[in-house]
């Protein structure tokens, strides 16, 4: 076994991280073997230097999380889709027992005072960022309706039911948002407008290498690879009026990758605070909401106002989704049995006017801290705006100041706490270059 401390382990270590991300992915590695045969060599390194339990998640150590392996079919015509749900419902129906079973255990093996979904986590989370996720729990009594929406976007497609879930999950996405014919920007225009605007504010730097993964029907995600060198971005093939929202968010993350400080230590630089991850990510996804950046990006004027007001009634309806979630969470105390727990998740379902099968929502409690993050995101994003809006006046994403003191926040590690104090308090973007940013597109690249 390695007999290597300190920096003489990282650069091992880190190309075994690598080359396990990788292969999770279906990529090969860099090694002859893989990746997993060399992971005993340096699993003391990986204790010494705080990642023994990421590597243990990579290696996927511990019991194996549910989840089922249908996808719901989002491109059929409505009887495929209802097929598709009937079969996605099945499989998580016989998956309950486990599900179950998962959730007991970890919350039975929580520490007095602390959250069960906190017990396991690969990095301890900032005691700030800790309350925000707890907090989420607090969600509007009784909880909103989001039928309204559903029926409002279902008329506009010319679908009966749209709280039927096999329904509802479609037009989340935009689907018949928009007359038959109507252009979207294809994928690689999108991207492209979107990665041109993030390089015009020096948030994505040239070296950093990033592979993409087209993937039909699945839900798009980055994940870092080398920090602060390589990610990967998975995305979906189809153009939905939703594409432009998910491919920032997600290079958001590729943002917080490519912006870690190389020389922080290792474990520092791949522990990412869940609700500064998501909130930062929640910001830039607000920013393309605008019909004015939407036209930036191809879309026609009409086109990018629908869309808007589309993208601001998508986000209060996923925040009423993970309230439920939320709530869920707080309803399974003192839940003993399997049936017990499908009742309460039909009991919270039902204020939001949705048919939502309880089996679907009680699995979804697997990955609480995910919804969590999402709801205390917001609330962080809404106050990193609200200072943004004050420091550097409405204005403030044409202000090349605001984008370098946004930048002195991200290059550095450290907690959602952390970046609202740098954001309030740091005098770095003074010495920024006075520099106005138009809301064009620029064309030098």
């Amino acid at each position: 076994m390695s007999t290597a401390v300190g920096a003489g382990a990282e650069p091992l270590l880190e190309g075994l991280l690598a080359d396990l991300q990788l292969e999770l992915a279906g990529l090969p590695g860099s090694g002859r073997s893989p990746a997993a045969g060399r992971a005993g060599a340096l699993a003391a390194d990986a204790a010494r230097l705080g990642l023994g339990a990421y590597l243990g998640e990579l290696l996927g150590t511990g019991p194996p999380v549910p989840g089922t392996r249908t996808l719901l079919d989002l491109e059929a015509d409505e009887e495929g889709r209802r097929r598709s749900h009937t079969r996605w419902c099945a499989e998580a129906r016989d998956l309950t027992v486990q599900v179950w079973d998962w959730l007991a255990d970890r919350r039975a093996e929580a520490a007095p005072g602390r959250p069960w979904w906190s017990t396991r986590m690969a990095f301890p989370l900032p005691a700030g960022s800790l309350h925000a996720l707890a907090a989420a729990t607090a969600a509007p009594a009784p909880l909103a309706p989001l039928a309204p929406l559903a029926r409002e976007w279902a008329r506009t497609a010319g679908v009966a039911d749209g709280t039927a879930e096999h329904n509802w999950r479609w037009l989340m996405l935009g689907k018949g948002l928009l007359p038959p014919g109507t252009p979207l920007p294809g994928l690689n225009e999108l991207i492209t407008g979107l990665v041109e605007r993030l390089r015009d504010r020096s948030l994505l730097p040239a070296e950093h290498r990033v592979k993409v993964l087209r993937r039909p029907n699945s839900p798009s995600m980055v994940q870092a690879v080398r920090l602060p060198g390589l990610s990967l971005l998975s995305i979906p093939t189809a153009v939905t009026p939703v594409t432009v929202q998910y491919l920032q968010h997600e290079l958001g993350h590729l943002v917080e990758h490519a912006l870690r400080p190389p020389g922080a230590p290792l474990a520092e630089r791949w522990s990412f605070d869940p609700v500064r991850s998501e909130g930062w990510a929640l910001l830039l996804e607000h920013l393309v909401r605008s019909p004015a950046v939407l036209r930036e990006l191809g879309m026609e004027p009409s086109t990018a106002g629908t869309v808007a007001r589309f993208l601001a009634q998508e986000e209060r309806f996923s925040r009423g989704l993970m309230a439920v979630d939320a709530a869920l969470d707080t309803a399974l105390d003192g839940v003993t049995t399997p049936a017990a727990a499908l009742a309460r998740a039909a009991e919270l379902a039902a204020p939001t006017g949705l048919h939502w099968a309880p089996e679907l929502l009680l699995l979804r409690q697997v990955r609480i801290v995910q919804w969590r993050a999402y709801l205390a995101g917001y609330a962080w994003r809404d106050a990193a705006l609200a200072t943004l809006t004050s420091r550097f006046g409405p204005g403030w994403p044409a202000s090349a100041d605001a984008w370098a003191l946004l930048r002195a926040a991200l290059a550095a590690t450290g907690s959602a706490g952390d970046f609202l104090h740098t954001l309030r308090t740091s005098r770095r973007a003074a010495a920024a270059p006075r520099r106005q940013f138009s809301t064009s597109r620029t064309t030098s690249r």
